[in-house]
Order: structure tokens, then C-alpha cells, then sequence
């Protein structure tokens, strides 16, 4: 895929591997960058790699934490 390529909620719901209700709850909420193009919600494949990098770099950053 590349990066430029748009996804909808299912796909995008499927790569992450998370019902497609949560992709729509985090698009609305503004949690995960999404553009609505009319009723659809689409999501920037290199935007949800991001994401993805996003929060697992706070996981480690909450790990160390507890660590001590």
C-alpha cells in the first residue's frame, strides 16, 4: 500500500485489527486524522502509520515509567 493511498473505516479497521466501530468513534473524536469527503470517512494510510508509531512510543514511554 502506499502511503498516500486513502482507507475506509473497514480497511483501515482491519489493518489495525479493531472493529470498524472504534475507526469511526476515533475519526469523529479526532483521535485518529481522518478527512470526511461527504458522508465518507476515508484514513491516510501514512497517517495511520503514524498513529500507530504514536502510540506505541507512549506504550514504551508508560513502560519505562512503571519500571522505576
Amino acid at each position: 500500500m502506499a502511503h498516500d493511498e486513502l482507507l475506509t473505516p473497514n480497511e483501515a479497521a482491519e489493518y489495525l485489527k479493531v472493529p470498524v466501530e472504534t475507526v469511526w468513534r476515533w475519526c469523529r473524536q479526532g483521535t485518529l486524522p481522518a478527512v470526511k469527503i461527504g458522508k465518507y470517512w476515508r484514513v491516510h494510510k501514512g497517517e495511520l502509520d503514524a498513529f500507530i508509531a504514536s502510540k506505541s512510543t507512549r506504550s514504551t514511554e508508560k513502560a519505562e515509567v512503571y519500571r522505576g
